[in-house]
């Protein structure tokens, strides 16, 4: 249907701007607008079915869902899944955005994250505002597991408990920071 194309092409519009778009997005865009019909319609246009159609017509159109089951929707042809997932904890608050980056980094790879990763590109946070989340995190329970560690020459680095023991973040940190640098 000409519809699902019209709304690929929005989708990818927003990718390559560094956005993701929600249902309402998409019908905020489409809803006051005539979308071309391709066969005469008999029944209102049912986004949903379009943005399946999308999906299932257009391989690089793909859907990430937030905590509480909201779907999001981008192409892969502007944007990964992995910078995706940073854009929807980015609209979470950088409290959760730090807290989950550091837990994947910590149980995929197994690895603690420098905190000056967090000031680049996509996260764009301050050395004050890193400092505050991680303050705030103490004196939260849903961020109890989350701990921070300053290496031998004075960077900080950042794991979550439930995935590090604190004597192997320690040592991945000091390497990371160190060890490869002193040992090319």
């Amino acid at each position: 249907m000409k519809e699902a194309v019209e709304i690929a092409e929005f989708i990818r519009k927003s990718s390559r701007a560094g956005e993701l778009l929600a249902l309402s997005d998409i019908e905020a865009e489409f809803g006051g607008q005539a979308l071309p019909v391709s066969e005469p319609a008999t029944e209102p246009v049912q986004f949903p079915a379009l943005i399946q159609e999308a999906i299932s017509s257009n391989d690089d159109i793909e859907v990430i869902l937030d905590d509480s089951g909201g779907a999001w929707y981008f192409s892969e042809q502007f944007m990964t899944g992995a910078y995706a997932r940073v854009m929807l904890l980015k609209s979470e608050g950088p409290l959760k955005m730090i807290a989950e980056v550091i837990r994947e980094h910590s149980r995929r790879y197994p690895r603690p994250v420098p905190l000056p990763l967090f000031q680049c590109s996509p996260f764009n946070l301050s050395n004050d505002e890193i400092a505050r989340c991680l303050q705030e995190m103490k004196d939260k329970p849903p961020y109890r597991d989350i701990a921070h560690l300053t290496t031998s020459i004075g960077n900080l680095f950042a794991y979550s408990t439930d995935h590090l023991d604190p004597g192997y973040a320690t040592m991945l940190a000091e390497w990371a920071d160190v060890g490869q640098a002193e040992n090319p």
